[in-house]
């Protein structure tokens, strides 16, 4: 009898009542139904399945299921919102997370950003910061956040969907990768992704004046094929944003800023958080930390020990 090779697929699209996959050889998205044994072999992920993910399938009559997910080899995730303790995947074997922050409104937060660039750290994945909004910003603004970011090497780039700043840019960024546009609802990400490629469609919506944010357009993760080569994964924007599954101990690992200076400080143990002899608070008076930075630490590694337990 001949040997039937494996059915495969990759995952295209993930929301909490629908999975699609792309079956390979085919050009056709097709629905498919989750087995239960997969949420049994990842009980503490909140979907055992995230866009980008490789997969067998099997096919029958009644269409397409996921028979087993393949080994990855990366995922992006985060802490389950709300009271949730379990991982929520967002998108494996990605090339780069392309973080989208913003001035005017929703306002930027250095906490938020420092949040995912921690968790972009985790995970060995490169990630790319934009800045969205520029015409709605002071320039010494503008200078200040980007100043902050390239003073620890992070890459960034400035854009606007309303002028086009930065677009061909972005789309360069883009080209040939599979990337995830990531960040706050009403920073831009589906204005900037309809910009970069025409037909995508992506549904935008006006920010919430009363919430001082923005509204949730993209309701579940979705990856969109690009002409040019490369792929982009637009996710729903979020409100808040807790890494997940680093231990306390490691988060200044992922504080570049932090660890270039640590070894001023007394003690190699040293987490930065008043021990004798700590040189953070100089490295701040000098300009070699933002101040902005090191709050984000000190919130990030508390939110961490609550979780996590306390470093001993």
């Amino acid at each position: 009898m001949d040997h039937v090779p494996p059915l495969t697929g990759t995952i295209v699209r993930v929301d909490s009542r629908q999975c699609e996959v792309l079956p390979d050889g085919q050009e056709k998205v097709q629905p498919a139904l989750m087995r239960g044994k997969l949420f049994g072999e990842r009980s503490n992920d909140k979907s055992p399945v995230a866009v980008g993910d490789r997969v067998d399938l099997e096919e029958t009559n009644l269409g397409f299921s996921i028979e087993a997910v393949h080994p990855r080899r990366n995922l992006f995730s985060r802490r389950s919102a709300g009271g949730d303790t379990r991982r929520q995947p967002l998108a494996a074997n990605v090339d780069q997370v392309v973080l989208v922050a913003c001035f005017g409104t929703p306002p930027f937060s250095s906490l938020m950003t420092d949040r995912i660039l921690v968790a972009t750290s985790f995970a060995d994945i490169p990630a790319f910061l934009v800045l969205n909004k520029v015409d709605q910003a002071k320039r010494n603004k503008i200078e200040e956040i980007a100043t902050t970011y390239r003073q620890i090497n992070q890459p960034l780039l400035l854009t606007s969907a309303a002028t086009c700043e930065g677009v061909d840019e972005l789309r360069d960024l883009l080209n040939g990768k599979l990337s995830v546009f990531y960040g706050l609802s009403g920073v831009g990400k589906s204005s900037l992704l309809n910009l970069i490629e025409d037909g995508l469609g992506i549904l935008t919506r006006e920010v919430s004046a009363s919430l001082n944010s923005g509204r949730h357009t993209t309701t579940y993760a979705r990856r969109y094929p690009l002409q040019a080569g490369g792929a982009v994964i637009d996710t729903p924007g979020v409100r808040s944003f807790k890494p997940y599954g680093i231990p306390p101990k490691e988060l200044r690992l992922h504080f570049p800023d932090l660890s270039a200076v640590a070894g001023g400080c007394q003690f190699h143990s040293c987490y930065h958080r008043g021990e004798p002899g700590c040189y953070i608070p100089a490295a701040i008076e000098q300009g070699l930390i933002f101040e902005t930075r090191y709050r984000s630490y000190v919130q990030i590694l508390a939110e961490l020990e609550e979780e996590y337990g306390a470093i001993r």
